[in-house]
Order: C-alpha cells, then sequence, then structure tokens
C-alpha cells in the first residue's frame, strides 16, 4: 500500500496518525511527518502512539487511526485524547478476552466515529468500550457491533456524552447491554443512540453497588433487547428517559424503573414487546417516578404497570395490550402481578393516575380491566379515558377504602338528575346510571318544591338504581334533584 502525505492536508487533523503499509503499521507524527514508529502488531503502535502524546498536556492531542485494524490487546487511553476512528475498523483478535477500547482513572475523553468489532465468538469476556473511574468522556459516532458482553460500558465515572452510538449484536441470553452506565455514574447524557440484538438491556442505568444518577437518555431507539428495552435499576436517581423507543423486546419489559427514585419516562413508544409488560414501576424503594405522554402498543401484557408509591402515570396512551391472551392482562394496574389473571402482588400507595387513554379495540385479544388497583390504598385515579370495546371485567375495580376514583370517561362514578314522585305514591326509584355500587351516604337528594312538612331519604341502593322516599303521600307530584359524587 502507497500514501501520498501533504503537510498542508495532515498538520491541523492530528497530532499522530496510524495506518497500515504493507505488513507494517506506521505512526505518522502530524508535525514532522516523520514516521516515528512502525510495527507490525496493530495494538503496539497504537499503544506507541499513545505514548508519543505531550506528557501532563492540560489540552486534547488527537490520534488518528485510518484503515482496519486487528487488535492482540485493548487501547488503553490517555487523559486529554482524541482518538479519532472515523475513517478506522476496530477487531479483536481470537482470544483476547478483553475490551476493544479501556480508559480508567482519566479525563478529558473523546471517541469519534469508528466501527468496533468484538470477534465475540472466540472471546470469552469484554466489552466493547469500557470506562470507569473516569470524567468528561464524549463517545460519539461510534459503531459497536459483535461484543461478548457490554457494548459500551460506564462504571465509576462521571460528566460523559454517548452520542449517535449505534450498539448490534452484544452479550450472551439476558447478559450483555448496548450501553450501560453502572454504579456511581453521574451527570451523564446519552442521546441518539440506537441498539440492536443485545443479549440484556438495549440501555441502562444501574446503582445496584454504588448510586447513579442525573442521567438523561434522550431521543435513543432499542430493537430487540434481551432483558428490558430501558432498564433504570436499584438506586438510579433524577434519571430522565425522554423521546425513546422501544420495539420487540424478546425477555422482560419495555421499559422498567426497579427500586429508582425521581426518574422520569417521558414522550416514549413501547411497541410490538409480545412477552412484555410495556412501562413497569417496580419495588418498595421505587418512588416519587413520573411517567408522562408515552405510548404503549400492542404488548403482550400489562400495558403500565405501578407496584411503588407517590409515583405519577400521566397522559398516556396504552392500545391493544394483553396481546399475549385474551383478557389476562390490564390497560394500568397498581400492584398488579406480573402473570396477570386477576392477581395482585405487593401493596401501591399514594400514587396518581390520571388523564390516560386506554384502548381495547374490536377485533384484537380483550383487556381483564382498564385500570385495577390490587393492593394499596389512597391512590387517584381520575380524569382517564377508558374506550371499553373488549374489557372482560369491570372496567376499573380497586380496593383501597381511601383511594379516589373519580372522573373518568367510561366509567361513570359520579351523576346527576331530577326524579318525580307522583301524586298518590310515596316513592320512586331512580337509576343512577353508576359503573359501581354507590354508597347510600354519597348521595345527595334536594327537594325541588315544598313537601309540605313531609320527610325524605333514600333507600333500596343497589348495582342500577335507587329510590327516593317521602313520608305520606300528596294530591300532587314532588320533584327532587339528585347528584352522586365518589
Amino acid at each position: 500500500m502507497s500514501i501520498t502525505l501533504h503537510g498542508e492536508h495532515f498538520k491541523k487533523d492530528f497530532d499522530y496518525m496510524i495506518y497500515k503499509d504493507g505488513d507494517y503499521y506506521k505512526v505518522l507524527n502530524g508535525d514532522s511527518l516523520a514516521i516515528d514508529y512502525k510495527d507490525k502488531d496493530a495494538s503496539q503502535v497504537v499503544a506507541k502512539a499513545i505514548s508519543f502524546l505531550t506528557p501532563d498536556r492540560t489540552w486534547k492531542e488527537i490520534i488518528k487511526l485510518k484503515g482496519n485494524f486487528v487488535l492482540t490487546s485493548p487501547i488503553n487511553l490517555d487523559s486529554y485524547m482524541i482518538l479519532d476512528l472515523k475513517n478506522a475498523k476496530l477487531s479483536l483478535a481470537n482470544g483476547v478476552n478483553d475490551s476493544i477500547i479501556k480508559a480508567d482513572n482519566k479525563e478529558h475523553i473523546e471517541i469519534i466515529g469508528g466501527v468496533l468489532d468484538g470477534n465475540k465468538d472466540n472471546q470469552t469476556q469484554g466489552n466493547g468500550i469500557y470506562i470507569s473511574n473516569s470524567t468528561k468522556v464524549d463517545v460519539k459516532g461510534t459503531t459497536i457491533q459483535n461484543v461478548k458482553r457490554d457494548g459500551l460500558l460506564l462504571s465509576h465515572s462521571s460528566k460523559f456524552t454517548v452520542e449517535n452510538v449505534i450498539v448490534d449484536t452484544v452479550g450472551d441470553p439476558q447478559s450483555g447491554a448496548g450501553i450501560i452506565a453502572s454504579d456511581d455514574c453521574w451527570d451523564g447524557h446519552i442521546a441518539g443512540c440506537k441498539t440492536y440484538n443485545t443479549g440484556s438491556a438495549g440501555i441502562a442505568v444501574s446503582g445496584a453497588y454504588a448510586p447513579s444518577g442525573r442521567i438523561s437518555i434522550i431521543g435513543s431507539r432499542v430493537y430487540k433487547a434481551g432483558y428490558d428495552g430501558i432498564f433504570i435499576y436499584f438506586n438510579a436517581l433524577d434519571v430522565s428517559v425522554v423521546g425513546c423507543t422501544v420495539r420487540n423486546v424478546t425477555f422482560g419489559w419495555g421499559i422498567e424503573l426497579e427500586n429508582c427514585m425521581r426518574c422520569t419516562v417521558k414522550g416514549c413508544s413501547v411497541l410490538d414487546c409480545s412477552p412484555s409488560i410495556g412501562i413497569k414501576i417496580m419495588g418498595s424503594s421505587a418512588l416519587y417516578n413520573a411517567v408522562i405522554g408515552n405510548h404503549v402498543f400492542n404488548v403482550g401484557r400489562h400495558g403500565i404497570v405501578v407496584n411503588g408509591h407517590y409515583n405519577i402515570v400521566s397522559g398516556n396512551t396504552v392500545e391493544r395490550a394483553s396481546s399475549a391472551e385474551d383478557g389476562r392482562y390490564d390497560g394500568i394496574c397498581l400492584a398488579g402481578d406480573d402473570g396477570g389473571n386477576g392477581v395482585g402482588s405487593g401493596s401501591a400507595n399514594h400514587n396518581i393516575i390520571s388523564n390516560n387513554i386506554i384502548i381495547a379495540p374490536d377485533f384484537y385479544y380483550g383487556l381483564r380491566h382498564g385500570i385495577r388497583e390490587y393492593g394499596g390504598d389512597n391512590n387517584i385515579i381520575a380524569y382517564n379515558t377508558i374506550i371499553p370495546n373488549q374489557i372482560r371485567h369491570e372496567i376499573i375495580l380497586w380496593v383501597g377504602s381511601n383511594t379516589k376514583v373519580k372522573f373518568n370517561i367510561g366509567f361513570v362514578t359520579e351523576n346527576s338528575g331530577e326524579a318525580v314522585i307522583s301524586a298518590g305514591s310515596t316513592y320512586v326509584d331512580v337509576s343512577h346510571g353508576l359503573d359501581i355500587v354507590p354508597d347510600p351516604n354519597k348521595f345527595r337528594v334536594v327537594p325541588k318544591d315544598d313537601l309540605g312538612g313531609r320527610s325524605f331519604w333514600i333507600s333500596d341502593v343497589d348495582a342500577s338504581k335507587f329510590r327516593i322516599n317521602i313520608s305520606s303521600s300528596d294530591t300532587v307530584d314532588h320533584k327532587f334533584g339528585w347528584s352522586y359524587f365518589n
């Protein structure tokens, strides 16, 4: 291979460039345009180029790779370094059993572009990129594929940006995430990324061994994840998932918030996940989370599940949930079991379920309930719209004595009207039009005319009607106004 080099083309583009010429990988000096080093082992050449960078610098220097590189050991990044891979593909040799790129205890790092191939069938371990104990890290426009474990793993790191990264075919069943920030990761931004065919979650944030938080996941897409599409896990705090799409999860749930606090899922779509709950809030320490304005479509189990406390589920659309089995799962449920079928699991208290739209259309499997509270109390279920074409049991069902259910369209818990006791009669039966068996104490009845000293009361309340009585008949009709508010 022959390359013609011109200083005016390259001098400002890199500090060192590595390329292959014949059997050798060569290090080109960006200032002198001299070949400072060459070797047949690509990994040794990259390591040597990194060692040439200015010691103790406080500015970033650029190492640029061009062509195809087969690595026999990882690339270990240095601080204040840009690794330019826009015109490079890095592949692991057989039996490296390590990550392709690593950084530990570094700062001010950039990885730009490139294709990283982990040769996973010939490794026992290893990630695509592994960043640990580092800060101010950017990874942009890189494709990571065919990796034995995680595509991009950040651990104990902060102030990172991951943008427009593609991860394809990583991990084994239920292991190997696409992009994961795990344990003491803070102040991160993951945007415009795409993951395909991951062994476990497409994108994950975990605080399992040390809290992680203040991380945003924006405008990213997950397809065919092996354990949850997007997984926000234990002791993750203040994580935002905004405008993301999850499709065709093969195991687990579309988006899950498990034992995390103050996290938000907003404006996301969960589609065509046949074994899955669409969105799930899970755990006794799943507190103060918000699921707002999302679309859940064609999921096998419950549309949205809340098994925590003090959470908000509002403005979401759930359509064609319970697609795995007719009438087994609910549109939205509190303290619902993963297996559905009218079974509860745990307790859910002080949650707000409001302004959601639940659609159970004709010609598809139906829901068990539109909304159901299986356990807990002091929840608010209000202002939801339920289109109950195909709901097999109660449209809304709850158990908490202090849970408030009101003002839902498609499920009447409030009503009012007028009724007349005819002359010569002492009562009138009134159809209340409610979808619940009303509490007699919540009726309000007011005479519209002079009863002449007669007393009045209600009785015989059942699922369809109640009775208004007066103490004695009269020679004229008497009109009453009535109302019921749950």
